[in-house]
């Protein structure tokens, strides 16, 4: 487990020490902006590579806070996920936010060589976490995420010493329900 600051927990959540639970990523005051930031009335587009699907993206610009966050991420979460994990990551590149309309799903799938990721929960109801499978198949529960503002994983895809990467299979297969939405960070900066 490492702590960044005073709360940041991070865990791995099996012996294979590729996929983490992240608790209380965030400080206090960052956490209040996330929450109460009106998500609904800011600009959006559709996230590139998914266009199709009932997700947006919310506009970089039209998030005042989003130097700070940024700031965190490199400076604090970053060097504590490289602790936590053992693993020497790259640059923090980025943080976007998703708000998952009425209806979303998403499918069963990997990232393919992406290298990781961290996704952290904000809005939604309980059951709208992410679920982790050992295999393309439902019955091979890995992980469950439970939906909790301000935690979520934390994958690395590491490659092995004949450069191949264990491909995490991944979804989240309850709908949002209806008059809600889900919102998400998804960070990237991995190697």
């Amino acid at each position: 487990m490492a702590r960044a600051g005073t709360s940041m927990q991070i865990t791995a959540v099996d012996p294979d020490n590729n996929l983490f639970c992240v608790q209380q990523a965030m400080p206090d005051h960052l956490v209040q902006k996330v929450l109460s930031t009106p998500w609904l009335d800011l600009p959006w587009q559709r996230q590139e590579g998914q266009t199709l699907w009932s997700r947006r993206r919310i506009n970089d610009a039209a998030i005042p806070w989003l130097d700070e966050w940024n700031q965190v991420c490199s400076k604090l979460l970053w060097p504590a996920i490289e602790a936590a994990t053992g693993t020497k990551i790259a640059h923090y590149q980025g943080t976007a936010f998703w708000i998952d309309e009425p209806g979303f799903t998403c499918s069963m799938h990997t990232d393919g060589e992406m290298p990781g990721s961290m996704q952290l929960n904000w809005i939604g109801t309980r059951d709208l976490g992410t679920a982790f499978y050992w295999h393309k198949h439902t019955a091979s529960l890995r992980y469950q995420t439970t939906f909790e503002p301000n935690t979520g994983y934390i994958m690395i895809n590491k490659a092995d010493a004949t450069g191949y990467r264990q491909l995490m299979w991944h979804a989240m297969l309850n709908p949002v329900p209806a008059n809600s939405f889900r919102l998400t960070s998804y960070s990237v900066g991995f190697a």
